[in-house]
């Protein structure tokens, strides 16, 4: 009973960022200025290279995505959790977790340290005592 909580929270965190991936895909356009086709809103040629990179869609979708409702969740809670919405969203966060592949993010870790070769930090800086002694020798020099 007591894992619920962040079983729910990497599901939601995971389901948030595939929402707005999904929402700053479709709020992209791609309109070819130098093809002579007309600007969206008719603005100006370089706004509309600024437009089909995706970053307003993608900054809208993080504001309206996911700060508002953090505001009016943390605002109003018991009323946000009465929303007709949120109880199949707190579903789907749940069975996505449930389904492990939050869990398998670790077999890739593990496969793409084995395939670059990393090594623990020690290797490259030394353990703490190497340092300090290190640290000490290079002042006695001075």
């Amino acid at each position: 009973c007591g894992n619920n909580l962040p079983a729910f929270l990497l599901g939601r965190q995971i389901c948030v960022t595939l929402c707005m991936f999904i929402v700053a895909r479709i709020t992209t356009c791609d309109v070819d200025v130098f093809d002579g086709e007309d600007t969206v809103f008719h603005v100006s040629d370089r706004m509309q290279e600024f437009f089909n990179t995706g970053l307003p869609g993608a900054v809208i979708t993080s504001i309206i995505g996911s700060l508002a409702w953090r505001i009016i969740a943390s605002s109003f809670p018991v009323a946000f959790l009465e929303l007709p919405l949120i109880y199949p969203i707190l579903r789907l966060c749940l069975v996505v977790e449930a389904s492990g592949i939050c869990s398998v993010t670790w077999l890739l870790a593990l496969i793409h340290k084995k395939m670059m070769r990393y090594k623990v930090d020690e290797v490259y800086i030394g353990t703490p005592e190497e340092r300090a002694a290190s640290a000490k020798e290079d002042s006695d020099l001075a």
